[in-house]
Order: C-alpha cells, then sequence, then structure tokens
C-alpha cells in the first residue's frame, strides 16, 4: 500500500470558513453603524438587552485594543461609536485564530439582532 502524501493544509477549512465569517461580519457591520448612527442622532434609547449587548460591545474592543479608551454620551452615542470602533479596527487586522472565530460568530449574531432592532426600545 502506498502513502498519499497530502501538503500540509490542514487549517484550509477552518481559514475558508473564519473568512466567510468576517467578509459577512464586515458587510453586515457597515449597515449597522450607520443605522445606529442615525438612531443615536434621533435620541433612541436602548432597551435592557441593548445595554447588556453595549457592555458585551465594550468588553470585545476592550480585548482588540490596546489601551484605554474614554465613552462618553448616552447610550445609543456609546452604541454608535463603539461599532464604528471596532468595525474600523477588524477591516484594519484579520483575527486568525479560533478567538477570532468566535468573535466573529458573536458579533454577527449582535449585528443582525440590531438590524432587527431588538436593541431599541
Amino acid at each position: 500500500m502506498k502513502a498519499i502524501s497530502l501538503p500540509n493544509h490542514h487549517m484550509m477549512f477552518f481559514d475558508r470558513a473564519l473568512d466567510a465569517q468576517r467578509t459577512q461580519l464586515l458587510t453586515t457591520m457597515a449597515d449597522v453603524v450607520s443605522e445606529c448612527r442615525a438612531a443615536a442622532n434621533q435620541a433612541a434609547v436602548l432597551n435592557q438587552e441593548g445595554e447588556a449587548g453595549l457592555m458585551r460591545l465594550v468588553e470585545i474592543w476592550g480585548g482588540l485594543q490596546a489601551g484605554f479608551t474614554y465613552l462618553e454620551g448616552y447610550p445609543a452615542q456609546i452604541l454608535a461609536d463603539v461599532l464604528a470602533q471596532i468595525y474600523a479596527h477588524l477591516t484594519r487586522r484579520n483575527l486568525n485564530d479560533p478567538v477570532g472565530m468566535a468573535v466573529y460568530v458573536e458579533l454577527n449574531y449582535m449585528m443582525s439582532a440590531l438590524m432587527l432592532g431588538e436593541w431599541y426600545e
């Protein structure tokens, strides 16, 4: 029996899935940032789920960047600002590990909820 030599692409499927998640997230996130800016300009109010989501986004943002960021404004403004910062960071830097995949999937879920207006009263 002859051994089959395969190229060293053991992460090929993971890399493809990661790229798909990232592409989907960035496409959706661009729309969500715009919608959140519009909601903030209209003085929208976050509900309880929106406040919890905002706290999680701040945690994610804190994990992605090095340094301190001062956030001020009312919750809808902070949400729009944090989303814009996360979006800008992800357009410049790929997350190429299992933690990055988890972040992409979680953010995709959050963007879907935001697009449906589930975070606002």
